[in-house]
């Protein structure tokens, strides 16, 4: 893309603005708020390790979100600042002067704003952990620039907190929307952590029958296969009366879809903090966890046994006319030194904005390279119960929706109402019209056949 092609692509978005403040605001003023949003760009994030592809990715996700949350004017598409910052040559760095930014910024994109940086592998760091720069900064006033968000050489837990974490921070600064005021802490957590029950049943492994350990999947994989394969008891190498859960994983099922193992559902309360907590040790797969949490609602399936992904706790079958649907999600990404024992520690609190979670289900996982994970003590106790004053107030379908179930069965009911009205004021119309005379009646063939006669 030519610098021409960008600055015409903009003369239109700006058009457009102006259109859409036009139907709302009074000329002068529809042109003054169009004037005020600025060009944001989101720029090629640099990424040696791989040749500039998951760079591309973060500034990718950028622009989605900068889409989706609109106030500010941005390319097309993504690929339209890659393609002119390859045109142009222009690499831009975490250490690259912010003058020559601003003339990246000002003079070639003809914008305010930049967004850019670098994600790189940390060395010698095992699995999916990043260094991270991202820096966010206004030229709207020349030779005076203002940084709206900073952050240089910074290390990721886990990959996960790159959107989640740094690209939040810099778009809650740049939309200047003020953090969320922090969850009173609950002086009592630490209590039921350390005395609460165990939800997950059989977490230890020590009790299992015909090779299946008590209150998990009798299957695991993606095939659904018995134990005794991929996945088995074992007794711990060094300690014989303990045992542990076994993923032995073959190189093709790593580097395809992996090795999974559920155990059954658990009940839980919508609302409420719980703590998970497992050890793990990895000759050198990576490692994952999920908890999945599930709604029950009304189904047409009457069939008395179900998939091992829906059996319950106590006998495999699902109740008849319910099914369970995944509604929420906590997925939780596992650190640490291979071929020695790890703990992982995470809370999660279950919620959903149309639905309510009742049951939750432990997914342990493995995959990307072969080798063997050993998995033991698995936990999840409740630490903080509902707030009182829990409410997560009107239905909406998901947390990214801002309209309401109601708004929406509302927007329904006026449609079928308007569609209702205007098939009565057809229906009223077509009666006004004088019914047609013989000859007017006289149908196309007959036509055909008067003139035929001639």
């Amino acid at each position: 893309m030519s610098l021409q092609q960008f600055c015409v692509r903009r003369v239109v978005l700006a058009v457009t603005v102006v259109a859409m403040f036009a139907t709302v605001l009074p000329a002068a003023e529809a042109e003054k708020a169009a004037k005020e949003q600025k060009v944001v760009i989101p720029f090629p994030l640099i990424s040696k390790f791989d040749q500039g592809r998951y760079g591309q990715m973060v500034a990718d996700m950028v622009w989605k979100k900068l889409s989706r949350d609109k106030g500010f004017l941005i390319p097309d598409s993504p690929d339209d600042a890659k393609d002119l910052c390859a045109t142009n040559g222009i690499k831009l760095g975490p250490d690259t002067p912010l003058p020559e930014v601003e003339e990246a910024v000002r003079k070639t994109f003809d914008a305010q704003i930049g967004i850019w940086g670098s994600v790189e592998l940390a060395p010698g760091a095992e699995n999916e952990i990043y260094d991270l720069s991202l820096r966010c900064v206004d030229f709207s006033t020349p030779g005076e620039p203002k940084v709206i968000y900073e952050k240089i050489g910074v290390r990721t837990n886990s990959v996960s907190e790159i959107p989640h974490l740094y690209v939040k921070e810099m778009l809650d600064k740049l939309y200047q929307r003020a953090a969320p005021a922090p969850r009173g802490v609950d002086p009592g957590a630490e209590a039921r952590w350390k005395k609460g029950k165990n939800l997950v049943v059989g977490g230890d492994f020590e009790q299992s029958s015909r090779g299946v350990p008590k209150g998990w999947e009798p299957r695991a994989g993606q095939q659904r296969e018995p134990l005794g394969n991929l996945v088995r008891v074992v007794t711990e190498g060094g300690n014989e009366s303990n045992h542990v859960i076994r993923f032995t994983i073959p190189r093709a099922v790593a580097e395809a879809e992996g090795v999974m193992y559920y155990s059954l559902p658990i009940p839980i309360r919508e609302g409420a903090t719980y703590r998970f907590q497992c050890r793990w040790r990895s000759t050198s797969p990576s490692p994952k966890v999920f908890i999945k949490c599930y709604d029950e609602m009304p189904s047409d399936y009457k069939g008395a046994k179900k998939a091992a992904d829906e059996s319950d706790t106590s006998s495999g079958t699902q109740k008849s006319g319910m099914d369970r649907r995944e509604v929420y999600r906590s997925q939780q990404n596992l650190y640490g030194k291979p071929n020695q024992w790890n703990t992982q520690t995470q809370d999660f609190t279950p919620k959903h904005t149309k639905y309510s979670p009742k049951f939750a289900r432990v997914m342990l996982y493995g995959y990307l390279t072969e080798g063997v994970i050993d998995w033991d003590d698995v936990v999840i106790k409740e630490i903080s119960p509902p707030p009182a004053d829990f409410d997560k107030g009107d239905k909406r379908h998901s947390q990214a929706s801002k309209v309401t179930m109601k708004e929406m069965e509302e927007n329904e009911r006026r449609g079928d109402e308007s569609r209702e009205a205007i098939r009565r004021e057809n229906r009223a119309e077509s009666k006004k019209k004088p019914p047609k005379s013989n000859g007017e009646s006289k149908t196309r063939k007959d036509k055909d056949s008067d003139d035929d006669s001639q």
